[in-house]
């Protein structure tokens, strides 16, 4: 079976398409920047011929790791935001109805879907209702999965993954304490310190993937990704901050950003059921993570 990650120097992308090498999977990378890693196609940014690309390659799996991922960013720039999170996706699952459409189709989705859930832990079938644009348009992707899947018979499924994390992710909320820890003895976030999440190790990601991959049902249905932990962000700080060997005064603010939820915890009853157990608490991903900043 032969798969194909778009978005493959990405973050994710990168570590899914390590782990399925290491596995012993038939995969192919494509993005728009090089890479070193074979076999790998490189596309263009502003017009993407996914068409040709499917046809070249004919995949079995198609992994879509590609769109943009700040949710402040979204707010000021919703159009753009838009075109890589939503048209891109219609556009790919378009390009595998015309040239590749018995192959399977991996969106990578959000929980930013859910804003702020009614209930925790937070099931696939809870009420959505995003706080910003980014989430929106996640959402707005999924149900473009559903309707090629419901009206063309395209096998889709989409991920609601949660707070991934780990080395190599130079944004969001790790990377911003230790840059602040580098330039300050006491470091102020967001917020009241006690909002949770639930973090998941980015190699736990890659895992979760390939048993979707590998057991889930492509029926257009939306699966919470995450360990089913809710931590807040006030002990996520502290660990990372003990693992980097830093003594630093750590402050919240008290003030919340746009955009970002009060509480974060999945429901991980389905993802469960296909064999995904999580090989990385948040303790141990932060030491991975510590571990990397401390050679940049």
């Amino acid at each position: 079976m032969k798969h194909l990650i778009l978005g493959s120097t990405g973050f994710i992308g990168a570590a899914l398409f390590r782990s399925m090498r290491a596995s012993g999977l038939e995969v192919v990378g494509a993005d728009i920047r090089d890479s070193e890693e074979l076999p790998f196609v490189r596309f263009d940014p502003l017009n993407p011929d996914f068409a040709s690309l499917v046809s070249d390659v004919n995949p079995d799996v198609v992994i879509n790791c590609t769109g943009a991922a700040s949710v402040p960013d979204s707010f000021a720039a919703p159009l753009h935001d838009y075109m890589l999170n939503t048209i891109r996706i219609a556009e790919m699952l378009e390009a595998i109805r015309l040239c590749a459409p018995k192959a399977k189709f991996v969106h990578f989705s959000s929980a930013a879907v859910y804003g702020n859930p009614d209930v925790s832990p937070v099931a696939e079938t809870c009420k959505i209702k995003p706080l910003s644009p980014y989430g929106w348009h996640k959402y707005h992707a999924e149900n473009i999965c559903r309707e090629y899947h419901e009206i063309f018979g395209i096998e889709t499924i989409s991920l609601r993954v949660f707070s991934a994390f780990g080395p190599g992710l130079k944004k969001q909320i790790f990377w911003d304490i230790y840059n602040k820890a580098l330039s300050s003895p006491k470091l102020e976030l967001f917020g009241t310190g006690y909002e949770t999440r639930d973090f998941i190790y980015v190699d736990d990601v890659a895992k979760a993937v390939m048993c979707v991959v590998d057991k889930a049902s492509f029926d257009g249905r939306a699966v919470n990704v995450a360990n089913g932990v809710a931590s807040t962000i006030r002990s996520a700080a502290t660990s990372l901050i003990s693992s980097l060997g830093m003594n630093k005064t750590i402050e919240f603010s008290g003030s919340e950003r746009l955009g970002d939820p009060l509480n974060w915890q999945a429901d991980i009853q389905y993802l469960s059921s296909l064999g995904y157990t999580s090989d990385f608490t948040l303790e141990q991903g932060l030491e991975q993570v510590a571990a990397w900043m401390n050679q940049q």
